[in-house]
Parts: C-alpha cells; structure tokens; sequence
C-alpha cells in the first residue's frame, strides 16, 4: 500500500497538468488539450511536425506554464519567375505576401513593380491564401524614356513590350509617326523611345494625289515612309534632302529618256570657176552636187510625260555631201542697142525692178543731197545695192525711157539685189514722169576694172 501512494500521486500530478491551448496553423485556428510542457511538445501532441523553416510563435521552445495560443505560419515552396528573362528562384518560406516572399528570396521590391500568383495579379502586401507550393510571377518595373518630338519624359513601366508600354503611359501612336523602336520590342533594360508625330502631307505623284501623315526630317524620307520611291532621274519640288514644306506638298517628277537616231541632210558647197570660152552672165552645172546624211543620237527627257529637252550626243556621218561646180562664163562680147540718144554699146544686159529717188525723196525723214560718190542728186545718177555699188563705181548704164546714169549712190533694197533708182532733182521729182517698173538694164562699156563676172 505504501508502495502504489507515489505512483498514484503522479498519475494524479499528470491528470492535473492537462490544459487548453488555441493552435492557429496558417490561419486555421483549432482547440487541443495537452500536457506538453513547451510549445513544441504541444504541437506534436497535436500531431503538428515542425518544418526548419516554419514560423511559430511563441518560439517552439517556448515554455507552455504561460502559453494558451500558438501561431504557425507553415512553410512552403515558392516558384519565382523573375522577368523580363524568365529567371526560375526556389525558395521556403512561410510568407504570407508577395513582399515578404521576394524578400526570403533576397529580392527587394519596389512600389510600382508587378507580382502575379498563379498568373493573378497580385499586390506586393496582398495576403496570399495558403494552398501548398505556388508560383510568383515578379516584374521588376523598367525605366523607359518617352521622347516626344523632343520632349522627354521618364515612365517605370512594367510592359514586356514598347507597344504595351506606351499604351499603359497614354501615348497614342497615330499612323504615319515614328517609333525608333518597333512595337514588339522587348523591354529588358532601361531604353529610350523616340516619337516623332507625323504631320499631313499632299504628294503629287503619278497624275494623283496621296493624302497622307508622315513623320520625316527631309522630304526624302517622307517620300519613302509613304510609300512613294524615286527611281532612276526621278526627282521631287521640294528636292529629297530639303525639310519638309511649310504647306505639307510635295511634287514628284518622274523623269525619262530615250535615245533616238535622227538623221539630217548636210549642205554642199558651190564652187565656181572662170569660164573664158563661156559668155558673160552664162553658167554651166559640171557637177550637180548632192546632200550628205548624217545620223545623231538624240537624247530626249520627258518630265510626267512631257518632253523637255533634246541633247544630240553624238553624230555620225552616212554620206558625205557632194561639192556643186558651176562654171561662169568670162567671155565678153559687147553687143549694140539703138537708143533715142543713138546706138550704145553694152557688156551686159540684166532685167531688174526701176524706181525713182531724190534728195527729198529718198524713203526717209531726212534729205540727202549727196551721193555716196559726193556728186549731187540729180537725173543721171543712179543708186544700187551696197554689194554692186562696190563693183560698178562709177560705171555707166542705160534704161529705156530714163536714158543713161552713171552708178554713184547705195540705197537699200532688202528683198532684191536686181534693184536700180534712178536720180533726179526733187523738182524734176515733183513734176512727175519718173520712171517706176520693170526694165531691161544696159550695162554700157567698158567692162569695169574691178572685174565683176558675177554680180551679187
């Protein structure tokens, strides 16, 4: 009986140790009864095994004599996908939020970075319900420069592409602007944008009219953004390296040319010899003569159609002309004509046009009474063209119903070198009966000194 006293005390000390404890295991919160003195023993008592890495408070430790609730936070394997190059990081940890589990994992995140859990979006203090292992999509936010027209400004930008990004900053991209970076992009690392907003232009090309936007620093560029190529002499107004125009429109010329072969006859010449068996005034053909033909390569530029200009390039001669010869007869043979003042003597016999001058009367303002000889004008001299005056000075002819003159003045005759005025005082011009018409000219002998086989 003595014996069984202090084991009966015992069991009673063990039944009386019994007591409540509140275990709260990742937030599931659950009543036991135990007789475990720390709070580790009171979690194996409830069939609870501690993890390394799992979190309970008090420490497990823990006396249990002051003890009525414990919190565990379990561990749990967490899959990180770090971007933008899909980096894979294994961690245990019994964080509870996206923050708390990028910091076990020793990545410290920032405001405006983005975490996804099991590809929901997910913010950084969001208590994440626990569910055994998951996986935590982590995108750091990027600095991304937007240059506007020259304007900067600075976005952090969560965006795996430039498209995405300028979408989520508000950045309309109209057609015809222009990006230095295309839309798919992958935004890895801080990067620049540049935005150059296109402005209307009105392209003239092709008998038609583009209305358009584009974004360009030369017309040039504007052109090829819009689709419009210059090819081969093609040209545009403004040129292709000029600024774009105030007005927004621009001119393209297409230019061709084409080489064509052009041939043209070439001129003989004329040589005259002295034929001194063939009579004054008589010509005799020995050869004919004939054009040549010579071939050119033309160069011809059209612009929109139009030709513009013609550039022989070079010319080949087919046929080379042939010289005329005429010969000239040198023979005089003085013939006699009865006249009203008896028979004359003449070399030579010529039809030409016969009018009348004076002084006063000479088809100008001004008088002139002086010949170009220095003999005054009167009946008896006689003016002719520049050209025979230079040959027959001072030689005599005689016209029928004027009588004879004596070549001592020029007038000018300019559709006819067969062209004699005859002289007279201004009264004798005014008392009328001068002669006007078309007469057979005597050339009276002596046939002159200055030789005048062929008259001009």
């Amino acid at each position: 009986m003595l014996i069984c006293l202090p084991l009966i005390g015992i069991l009673a000390g063990y039944v009386l140790m019994a007591r409540p404890v509140t275990i709260t295991v990742d937030g599931e919160t659950s009543q036991v009864t135990t007789r475990a003195l720390t709070v580790r023993g009171a979690l194996r008592s409830a069939g609870i095994q501690l993890n390394p890495l799992d979190q309970v408070s008090p420490p497990a430790g823990s006396w249990l004599s002051k003890t009525t609730e414990i919190v565990l936070d379990r561990s749990r394997l967490v899959i990180i996908w770090v971007d933008p190059f899909g980096k894979l990081v294994e961690v245990n940890t019994s964080a509870k939020t996206p923050a708390g589990i990028l910091s076990a994992a020793g990545i410290t995140a920032a405001a405006d970075d983005l975490t996804r859990i099991d590809g929901k979006p997910a913010a950084l203090d969001e208590t994440i319900p626990v569910s055994g292992a998951l996986t935590l999509q982590y995108t750091p936010a990027i600095p991304l420069v937007l240059n506007l027209n020259g304007q900067p400004m600075t976005v952090r930008t969560t965006s795996s592409t430039v498209g995405q990004a300028l979408w989520n900053a508000n950045v309309q991209i109209r057609g015809g602007d222009a990006l230095s970076l295309p839309f798919n992009t992958l935004i890895t690392s801080a990067s620049e944008v540049r935005v150059v907003r296109s402005v209307p232009l009105e392209i003239s090309a092709d008998g038609k009219t583009i209305t358009t936007y584009a974004a360009a620093d030369t017309v040039g560029e504007a052109l090829a953004r819009s689709g419009v190529t210059l090819q081969d002499l093609d040209y545009s107004q403004p040129i292709e390296s000029e600024p774009l125009p105030a007005d927004g429109k621009i001119q393209v010329v297409r230019v061709k040319e084409e080489i064509i072969l052009q041939q043209k006859s070439v001129p003989y010449d004329t040589q005259f010899i002295a034929d001194p068996d063939l009579e004054l005034d008589q010509r005799k053909v020995v050869e004919p003569g004939s054009y040549g033909i010579q071939a050119a390569r033309v160069r011809v530029r059209y612009e929109n159609g139009v030709e513009t200009s013609r550039k022989a390039e070079d010319t080949v001669t087919l046929k080379n002309p042939v010289t005329r010869v005429e010969t000239y007869g040198t023979k005089i043979v003085l013939r006699t004509i009865d006249t009203p003042n008896g028979p004359m003597t003449y070399y030579r016999a010529l039809t030409a046009r016969v009018t009348s001058y004076s002084p006063c009367n000479s088809g100008v303002d001004k008088c002139y009474p002086s010949t170009a000889m220095g003999i005054p004008v009167k009946k008896g001299v006689l003016a002719v063209h520049l050209d025979w005056y230079r040959l027959l000075k001072g030689s005599k002819m005689y016209i029928p119903g004027y009588g004879v003159g004596i070549v001592a003045d020029t007038g000018v005759y300019p559709y006819n070198h067969n062209w004699v005025d005859a002289g007279y005082t201004d009264a004798e011009f005014a008392a009328g009966g001068v002669v006007n018409g078309t007469f057979t000219v005597y050339f009276l002998a002596p046939f002159p000194a200055t030789e005048p086989w062929i008259l001009p």
